[in-house]
């Protein structure tokens, strides 16, 4: 007589509650590692769009190395503004009316932008060249730019005659001397280029400002190159 064949035992299912929990443990780490990658390439800002009239003017041919010496008589270079944007203006403390009037302009422009929301204008560093080295001295330069109409921190730049000019020509500023009608030598003006220079935090020009600027727009225009990483 036969032995009836044997039949290996059944191997339990798995419950159907289980599966359910493993698919759905299984999606919710699909659902969040997507999330992390949407996290990681969404984390750069959105480039905000410059206002009507604010261009990136970034020519490389402006814009370059300088030696000077600052108001308080200590040697500056251009790299010792890296890692902070800077607004440039060459001018002179003789001037009478264009270069207070710019720097005052300068001044409003920044004000404004620092009202803007999210704008790190504060950061901007402003700077005034002087073109004549002769008479502007450190300690000239010092009470200078003390006047309450200038932006808060203008740092002012000086030099020997040759490293003004070098400055100078590196940012294309064309200055000359002219002796007004009437006036001794020794009260000469200078005629020159009137332009305010953004330069980035890695000493790049990012754009510029013609003279005369609507200093509403002018600030505008820093506020948004600033929230785009100027």
């Amino acid at each position: 007589m036969s032995k009836p064949s044997e039949t290996p035992p059944a191997k339990p299912s798995t419950p159907l509650p289980r599966i359910i929990a493993l698919g759905a443990l299984g999606l919710g780490l699909v659902v969040l590692g997507a999330a992390f990658v949407q996290k990681g390439l969404s984390s750069k800002p959105a480039e905000v769009v410059l206002p009507e009239g604010c261009n990136a003017r970034a020519f490389a041919e402006i814009g370059g190395p300088f030696s000077l010496v600052n108001q308080d008589n200590l040697a500056v270079t251009e790299k010792s503004f890296l890692g902070k944007p800077t607004l440039i203006y060459f001018g002179f403390t003789y001037c009478p009316d264009i270069c207070p009037l710019s720097l005052q302009t300068m001044r409003l422009a920044l004000d404004e932008a620092k009202t803007v929301p999210g704008s790190k204008a504060g950061d901007i560093q402003p700077l005034l060249i002087s073109l004549d080295p002769e008479r502007d001295t450190p300690a000239a330069l010092k009470a200078y730019v003390a006047s309450a109409g200038f932006p808060e921190n203008l740092q002012a730049l000086t030099g020997s005659v040759e490293q003004v000019a070098a400055a100078a020509k590196a940012y294309k500023v064309g200055f000359r001397k002219s002796v007004p009608e009437g006036s001794a030598a020794k009260d000469y003006l200078i005629d020159h280029t009137s332009i305010f220079y953004l330069v980035d935090r890695q000493g790049k020009l990012s754009t510029f400002f013609s003279a005369d600027p609507d200093p509403k727009v002018m600030g505008q225009c820093l506020a948004a190159l600033s929230k785009n990483g100027l």
